[in-house]
């Protein structure tokens, strides 16, 4: 009686479990094409249907028990058809950095390669670049312009009313706050200064900059300079009286109580000839600096030690550290300027102005935060499921995929793995309600 009973249990819960599987089945075949892909994946698992291989790459990688191998089909669909499961004999989840890796892969995926195939390694980036690009994509990125170029035609006019007063108050004050500080700043740093200008003396001005003048420069300015130089000396010469200049230097010699009259006649003829001379030809003048200086920066050899010493110079990082030490000083560590700017924000007009500005592109700021992480009517954005899988998450960070090669593969030895050339977004999809297939539609 009591064996009777056991058994009606057994046959009862074999055939619950059989019921169950099979309008899972069923119901997993009227859905999307990936849950069925599940659903007859783990039917090959329990099967056993699936085959162990060692596999190697020619460089390191970092690889870890459970990292996926995907195949895509000639419709161009993903699916999981197999994993890694042991790395130097570790079966632990962490990464860790190998060559070689042992994967379990479904026997259907190796005959639908013809056992002629080798595996792609891929890794998801961390950089905030690859964060960046995938949350706003090019087309994301049109979208979010034309919004942002949308509401600020549409509020342009009365928010810069209000704001440019406002941003030139505080950009007036900022650079009074910045200005203040900037004297004991250099005054902090003259010591660098000088041994930075000792050697840029020695190095740049005596080593190249004078000889330089000497023997290029100074030649094309005699070249230019000596027509209307000698053109004013006649013209001078012209007016000037012998006589008179003669008459006062006898004078000064003479007893004669008074003195000084050949400087008086000197400044006489400067006030009254030279000057009025030289000012007419001013036109003159002005053209031949700007042949000299065009001449001298035609110049090869001056053109190239220009661009020489000004990259020295650019690319100097003592320069660039004296430099970035009197910003930091003189804008991040001001304390004048940071106890200047939050008054200057407390301050009512500035509240107020600043809280129009906000008013009016809240709700674009709200629909771009909507573009790029979803809501909840229609669920997350998949590239942000795909940042917080990855950076958060910790998934997503490692896969493989099955590639069919031409040439034969030498048996019993790895299955080659190759370093993607190309890279490419983590196969399966994770985001969004319309990605799931197990989302009941309203």
């Amino acid at each position: 009686m009591k064996n009777r009973h056991v058994i009606i249990g057994v046959l009862f819960w074999a055939a619950a479990v059989g019921c169950s599987w099979y309008v899972l089945r069923t119901e997993l075949a009227a859905q999307a094409s990936d849950v069925s892909e599940l659903s007859s994946g783990v039917t090959r698992w329990l099967s056993g249907q699936y085959r162990h291989s060692q596999a190697a790459c020619d460089r390191q990688m970092v690889v870890a028990v459970g990292d996926p191998v995907f195949l895509q089909s000639k419709s161009g669909t993903w699916r999981q058809v197999g994993l890694a499961t042991n790395i130097n004999g570790q079966f632990s989840r962490a990464p860790v950095v190998s060559k070689t890796t042992e994967v379990l892969i479904y026997e259907d995926a190796v005959a639908a390669c013809g056992d002629r195939f080798q595996l792609q390694y891929h890794t998801t980036p961390m950089s905030l670049d690859w964060v960046v690009m995938t949350m706003i994509p090019r087309e994301r990125q049109k979208a979010i312009s034309l919004l942002i170029a949308d509401e600020w035609k549409a509020h342009q006019e009365e928010i810069m009313n209000r704001l440019r007063p406002v941003m030139k108050e505080g950009l007036h004050k900022g650079m009074k706050a910045v200005e203040a500080e900037i004297p004991q700043i250099l005054r902090n740093h003259r010591e660098e200064f000088r041994k930075l200008g000792d050697r840029y003396e020695t190095e740049i001005l005596k080593a190249e900059v004078l000889p330089l003048v000497r023997d290029e420069i100074l030649p094309i300015i005699e070249d230019e300079a000596r027509p209307v130089a000698e053109e004013v000396g006649r013209a001078l010469w012209k007016r000037v009286s012998l006589l008179s200049f003669t008459y006062s230097y006898l004078y000064d010699r003479s007893p004669l109580p008074k003195r000084d009259a050949l400087k008086a006649e000197f400044q006489s003829f400067i006030d009254e000839i030279a000057l009025p001379e030289l000012r007419s030809r001013s036109e003159e003048f002005l053209q031949v600096t700007e042949d000299i200086v065009k001449r001298s920066m035609e110049n090869p050899k001056v053109k190239a030690a220009l661009k020489r010493n000004l990259r020295r110079v650019a690319e100097d990082p003592e320069f660039h550290e004296l430099i970035k030490a009197v910003v930091r000083e003189a804008v991040v560590e001001n304390q004048t300027l940071r106890l200047e700017m939050e008054a200057y924000r407390e301050d009512q007009e500035t509240r107020a102005a600043l809280g129009l500005a906000r008013d009016r592109l809240e709700p674009v700021v709200r629909q771009i935060g909507d573009l790029i992480f979803g809501t909840r009517e229609t669920g997350i954005t998949p590239e942000f499921s795909r940042i917080l899988r990855s950076q958060i998450l910790n998934k997503d960070r490692r896969w493989f995929v099955m590639v069919p090669i031409e040439r034969d593969v030498v048996p019993d030895q790895p299955i080659e793995i190759v370093h993607a050339d190309t890279p490419m977004i983590y196969p399966m999809g994770f985001g969004g309600q319309d990605q799931s297939p197990l989302t009941p539609t309203r």
